[in-house]
């Protein structure tokens, strides 16, 4: 009972409060928190840091893909967009070509219509000249063969005699072209 009596008045001996705080007990505290460390950092240098290794070069790997993949899509955005710019350049040009082709064949079918439709005008002008002249020289002979009949008459009236209708025409051919004579002298 000695021993029990000596143990709880060591217990009582001792302070009361926290044994963490005790220096007697540092140097356990300060060798198991050390080896407690170690095992800590060996079961994270195995187990832990190589997922994390793997986690970060799994992600490093898919940033440097994915870079790869943005400057290559880039390059050829760049490419699509030249392409696009040439092709551009190209149609102002052919649109340009066209344009101006359109305006060269618009002035010769001008040019060529401009020279149909004269000659179309210079068809009806000597038609219609062609008209008058015959329609002239119809007027002049039915007026020539009304001239000639009552030349006829009147002849007969005051000679009393027959003319003969070619005689008469003779005479008035005769005076006509005496007429026509006078006339063209004048001007």
């Amino acid at each position: 009972m000695i021993s029990v009596a000596n143990a709880a008045a060591e217990v009582h001996a001792k302070p009361e409060g926290m044994p963490q705080f005790e220096p007697s007990m540092f140097e356990h505290q300060i060798f198991w928190s050390v080896i407690s460390f170690l095992i800590l950092l060996y079961l994270l240098n195995k187990h832990v840091m190589p997922a994390i290794k793997e986690l970060l070069d799994v992600r490093a790997k898919k940033i440097e893909d994915d870079l790869a993949s943005a400057q290559k899509a880039r390059r050829e955005a760049e490419k699509i967009q030249a392409d696009l710019n040439n092709k551009l350049i190209s149609s102002h040009k052919v649109a340009s070509d066209v344009c101006e082709q359109a305006r060269v064949e618009a002035s010769l079918l001008r040019e060529r219509a401009v020279e149909e439709l004269s000659l179309e005008l210079e068809k009806k002008k000597k038609a219609a000249v062609e008209d008058i002249e015959i329609a002239k020289k119809k007027a002049l002979a039915e007026v020539q063969a009304v001239v000639v009949d009552v030349a006829v008459m009147a002849t007969e009236k005051l000679i009393a005699k027959n003319v003969t209708k070619e005689s008469a025409s003779a005479m008035v051919d005769e005076a006509l072209n005496e007429i026509k004579d006078s006339k063209t002298s004048l001007h």
